[in-house]
């Protein structure tokens, strides 16, 4: 994918390394990460709003006795929240215990062993981090190990480990799996939205895919870090999984942070600003962050789903034709799109909002 190796960010110290110096010697965290919004807002846990967040169930949409229900349920979750849990997925259950198991064996290796894939200058591929853009910036705790997977021809193999052994083996099963929940999701949300399928998975064309794997070292100062800063996903969906158990996922929703216990099992699916786009509107990308735990480290692995580089974005003609004639955002190459998401530092809605048009 052109848009990974286009655009780099500003090394920056290993969050892994530095943690562990904090957390041995009881130094302060470096003040570069203190961030006094991690607490200033109120953030909203429990059982309760777990249960609040939409639950999808694939397998129900699958089946025509209940497809027309769960697809209105599934459509309503994209519109009011932007985030629901997929249960039911058909992903099996060793292809994604082998993938939490590599992921996480990979972020135990010796620091030089992993930055034997560091990112190369002007790329996001590989180890270290994203988004960093200037010198004087705030910094997120974590690292992250990112990898284009989709189509198959673009994967720089040289960024993928030899270990652990079968790592390479169980990335490639997991990238096919989750290319076929999310064509399968691309068509019943087309359906949704008044589309034909054909029209929005032409977009996706190719079933490009990347994957972000983050690494959130525990900090003893976890109020005042923040793992990953508030923004929105500039893809089409995004597939979060849970790989160690720990949470740290919140969304924003009427001003306040909701966090996010994953079901077991399931996938935290959210519509990215390029689903926004082409819904004009209908469907909305969502802040979201991650927060960091006082003792415990937290991995997660994120896959993107996003249009082929050469498309064009913009509102899908027929919803604008169908709907009240107006195109609610300007339409942009994607990979122009990508340049201008990657070239800034993470903040909330703003690039996605930068695209409306004024009506």
């Amino acid at each position: 994918m052109a848009h990974a190796r286009a655009t780099g960010s500003i090394p920056v110290a290993n969050v892994q390394e530095l943690a562990q110096t904090c957390n041995r010697s009881g130094e302060q965290v470096p003040e570069r990460y203190i961030r006094v919004e991690a607490n200033a807002e109120e953030v909203i846990s429990g059982y309760d709003i777990s249960s609040a967040i939409p639950v999808i169930d694939l397998s129900k949409l699958c089946d025509p006795q209940s497809s027309y229900e769960e697809c209105s349920k599934l459509g309503s979750a994209c519109q009011q929240w932007g985030f629901f849990q997929l249960i039911n997925h058909g992903v099996p259950d060793e292809v994604i215990r082998d993938l939490r198991k590599d992921v996480s064996e990979f972020f135990k290796l010796p620091l030089e062993a992993k930055k034997a894939y560091s990112q190369l200058p002007n790329s996001i591929e590989g180890y270290g981090q994203v988004f960093v853009v200037s010198e004087e910036q705030k910094l997120d705790w974590a690292d992250m190990f990112y990898l284009v997977l989709r189509p198959n021809e673009s994967r720089d193999v040289r960024l993928w480990p030899a270990h652990p052994p079968s790592f390479r083996t169980s990335i490639d099963r997991y990238s096919s799996e989750t290319a076929k929940v999310a064509r399968c999701l691309l068509e019943f949300l087309a359906k949704d939205m008044g589309a034909e399928p054909e029209s929005l998975l032409e977009v996706f064309q190719g079933e490009p895919q990347g994957l972000r794997m983050n690494y959130y070292p525990p900090c003893r100062q976890a109020n005042k870090v923040l793992g990953m800063s508030p923004h929105t996903d500039g893809a089409g969906l995004t597939l979060l999984l849970q790989v160690n158990g720990v949470p740290g996922l919140q969304i924003r929703r009427d001003s306040k942070w909701f966090a996010v216990d994953a079901l077991d099992g399931a996938f935290i699916v959210n519509v990215g600003d390029i689903l926004e786009i082409l819904s004009n509107g209908k469907y909305r990308s969502i802040e979201h962050r991650a927060v960091v735990h006082p003792s415990r480290e937290r991995i997660s692995a994120a896959v993107f789903h996003r249009p082929c580089q050469d498309a064009l974005i913009g509102p899908l003609p027929e919803l604008v034709k169908h709907g009240d004639g107006k195109a609610r955002y300007r339409s942009v190459g994607y990979l122009d799109f990508m340049k201008r998401y990657y070239s800034a530092k993470l903040d909330g809605r703003n690039h996605l909002e930068s695209l409306r048009n004024e009506l």
